[in-house]
């Protein structure tokens, strides 16, 4: 069953299902996308059933009816992506209840070193590197979740060399909300913890070490120059604030005015509907897809996971840094139906937060770390 469960959460995690389709066509992308949700049903129904993470659920119920209902531009994709997402979201959370924090954090940093091998075997001119996540963006996600989920590693082997591998590939992928958030949380590791100064130190190590390999690799030259400014007179330059997020989301302010309660359909808020950009706000995508009653179930989920985690700050920063991290990372993009691996570490965090995991996982946990020291 153990590695029945390695199987399904390499899938989803590392987005193997992304990366056929990428390299193989649609036809085997589709396919093994069908046999990966179908693999997850299958986990939910063969296990002991718990508690469902019912916020999720929902959302999920309430986003696809109300968008539908409003407008599904295609109604056999619609119902298609309306169907994964459930199964997502309910098989999916017991799968993450049976996950323990050594194991996601193993595997959050496989796909970090995808990223590396992205930039050493398969170099791009644009500079911008993502490995299995196939975008920049959602690789620096996952690279940021590892961070977040470091602080909860005893082994300090184990620790150190992965939070060196995140942010090292983390870098690569040349995201502003990559080194906003990383920056952000390492400030605040060191105000709940002073020994956590040496994970601060640690991570500028990383981020000099691609400065001195930056002529080997092709890196993005623009962003490139953004760490140079930083480093040698802390200052950052102002190309971080070109194509700003903030213009981006401005665009669709009248069309959420206009239909604040049901929103304008299914998917209307992503790129090439209404422009050719889409809205890049998790949040704005909501309300502006579903309405208004979607929209507060999806941000007070995440909200109330927030403040939840910081009731165990002093013991367990680490949920307090994973519930920062998603919360902000909805900000900054519009793929919270197609992000598989961030919808799994949300449901993680949720049973967490609400101390609902398994008993024998959490020994079985304490069993790994201790074995580790």
């Amino acid at each position: 069953m153990q590695v029945f469960k390695y199987i399904i959460i390499i899938l989803i995690m590392c987005n193997i299902p992304g990366i056929v389709l990428f390299s193989f066509g649609d036809a085997m992308g589709s396919l093994l996308s069908h046999l990966t949700i179908a693999l997850l049903l299958l986990y939910y129904l063969i296990n002991k059933k718990h508690e469902i993470a019912w916020p999720f659920v929902i959302f999920a119920v309430s986003y696809f009816l109300i968008s539908g209902i409003v407008e599904a531009p295609d109604e056999k994709y619609f119902f298609i992506d309306f169907f994964k997402f459930v199964v997502l979201v309910v098989c999916g959370g017991e799968l993450a209840r049976r996950t323990n924090v050594i194991e996601l954090y193993i595997i959050l940093l496989i796909g970090a070193l995808s990223i590396l091998i992205n930039a050493l075997v398969f170099p791009l001119d644009y500079g911008r590197y993502s490995g299995f996540y196939l975008d920049p963006n959602s690789a620096g996600f996952t690279c940021l979740m590892g961070v977040a989920l470091s602080f909860a590693i005893k082994n300090n082997t184990l620790k150190y060399v992965g939070l060196s591998i995140l942010t090292f590939c983390g870098a690569l992928t040349f995201s502003r909300t990559f080194f906003l958030l990383w920056l952000i949380m390492l400030l605040i590791s060191v105000f709940q913890n002073r020994n956590n100064i040496k994970i601060f130190i640690g991570g500028f190590a990383a981020i000099l070490l691609l400065l001195t390999v930056a002529t080997s690799l092709k890196l993005n030259t623009e962003r490139l120059s953004i760490l140079d400014s930083l480093v040698d007179d802390g200052k950052v330059s102002q190309s971080i604030d070109e194509d700003s997020r903030t213009e981006t989301w401005a665009l669709y302010y009248d069309k959420i005015y206009e239909s604040p309660f049901v929103g304008n359909g299914y998917k209307s808020f992503m790129s090439d509907y209404i422009y050719d950009v889409g809205v890049h706000n998790n949040y704005l995508r909501v309300l502006g897809d579903a309405g208004v009653f979607p929209f507060l179930v999806f941000l007070g989920t995440y909200v109330f996971m927030f403040f939840k985690s910081i009731q165990t700050f002093k013991t367990k920063p680490h949920l307090f840094l994973l519930a920062l991290t998603l919360l902000a990372l909805g900000l900054t993009n519009h793929n919270f139906d197609t992000l598989y691996h961030v919808m799994i570490v949300s449901l993680w965090l949720y049973f967490k937060v609400l101390n609902k995991e398994l008993e024998t996982l959490e020994t079985d946990e304490k069993l790994v770390i201790e074995s580790s020291d």
